[in-house]
């Protein structure tokens, strides 16, 4: 049996409203879920799986028309669904009475339920959110049943979103956990990931970003294997590009050397470029251009000034900027910290 875990597509999301490329952002978000319903097909899955927050609030009607149309498409794959923190079931959510394809099996109780399917031979647990926020362990003591692949579909994992104990969870029996509410791909087992979200949605959010494709079967003698693996998908990723600064750089050298990097790295990508090194004194890093150069969604300068430290000590000698150099220059340890205070310092008393 092959099946498709994913999570945290947040349909609707429009991420970096301040940014030109805002809109084109949400549409690649609808987008992906397309291709990923393509790729069920291309792979021949026997399920996908969505562990929560499907849509990034409450689903209007004709958005949840649209995601079924979109699963009407699938050739052999069955669904199963649940709702997350952001598309929970509330008391007047369209998720209530929506008539779904016939291959679309959405949990909707907020206690634990299973479904069971005799093709493929397999079971699935889980339960939806009906309140924005849970802080209640529920799966403290869930455990797998019966005799045929077993797999558990839960949101959550931090304190105000369904606790988990994943040691324990480990231990529960299910051959499979299929994770959401975390963004980023995280493997916590051979049988046990958090999807994260097909699309990244915040530049903090960097790194590849996919959906995880899992092999599972049962031998006669009821002996069962899982192998999983995460599958990059992302049309984007966030990227934080470091341009390393010396003191002989110049703003246009600075800039070449960004574009450099950025096509390097891929030019459909969204950056966050660091400055990092050191710099003449003064110059002053082109922070406007810098953000030109493609989909930057930020631009900070860590760089620090490259100063003559023994001619500003001879010239201020006697007053608190001679003072502070000797001091900040006899503390021990010289580390990054004290290197920092003493830039930031004199960066300061300078100005």
């Amino acid at each position: 049996m092959r099946l498709i875990h994913t999570a945290d597509l947040h349909l609707g999301m429009q991420p970096e409203r301040q940014q030109p490329w805002s809109e084109m952002r949400e549409k690649e978000i609808w987008e992906t879920f397309v291709r990923l319903i393509d790729e069920c097909n291309r792979l021949s899955a026997d399920l996908l799986l969505i562990a929560g927050d499907l849509f990034h609030r409450q689903p209007l009607v004709r958005e949840l028309r649209e995601v079924n149309y979109q699963f009407s498409r699938l050739e052999k794959t069955k669904v199963v669904l649940i709702a997350g923190n952001h598309d929970y079931i509330g008391s007047r959510s369209n998720y209530t009475d929506f008539a779904w394809a016939e291959s679309v099996t959405m949990l909707t109780g907020e206690q634990m339920q299973t479904v069971c399917f005799e093709e493929p031979y397999v079971s699935v647990t889980g339960f939806s959110y009906c309140t924005r926020d849970i802080s209640e362990a529920r799966l403290q003591n869930v455990r797998a049943k019966g005799d045929r692949l077993s797999i558990l579909l839960a949101h959550g994992g931090d304190a105000k979103d369904v606790p988990i104990d994943f040691k324990r969870l480990s231990l529960a029996g299910f051959d499979y956990v299929a994770l959401g509410h975390i963004h980023k791909p995280c493997r916590l087992g051979d049988a046990m990931y958090y999807a994260g979200s097909p699309e990244p949605l915040d530049k903090n959010e960097t790194g590849e970003h996919g959906y995880v494709l899992v092999d599972m079967e049962m031998s006669f003698d009821g002996t069962k294997k899982t192998s999983a693996a995460f599958v990059p998908f992302a049309k984007r990723k966030y990227v934080d590009l470091t341009v390393t600064v010396t003191p002989e750089d110049t703003n246009g050298s600075i800039l070449e050397r960004a574009k450099q990097q950025i096509q390097a790295e891929g030019e459909e990508n969204l950056f966050r470029i660091i400055l990092m090194g050191s710099r003449e004194e003064h110059l002053v890093a082109d922070i406007g251009a810098l953000a030109k150069l493609g989909y930057v969604t930020e631009v900070q300068d860590e760089t620090l000034p490259e100063y003559d430290f023994e001619q500003i000590r001879a010239e201020n000698h006697d007053n608190l900027i001679g003072m502070y150099i000797d001091r900040l220059q006899a503390m021990e340890p010289q580390d990054e910290v004290t290197k920092k205070a003493l830039y930031y310092g004199l960066k300061a008393l300078l100005d």
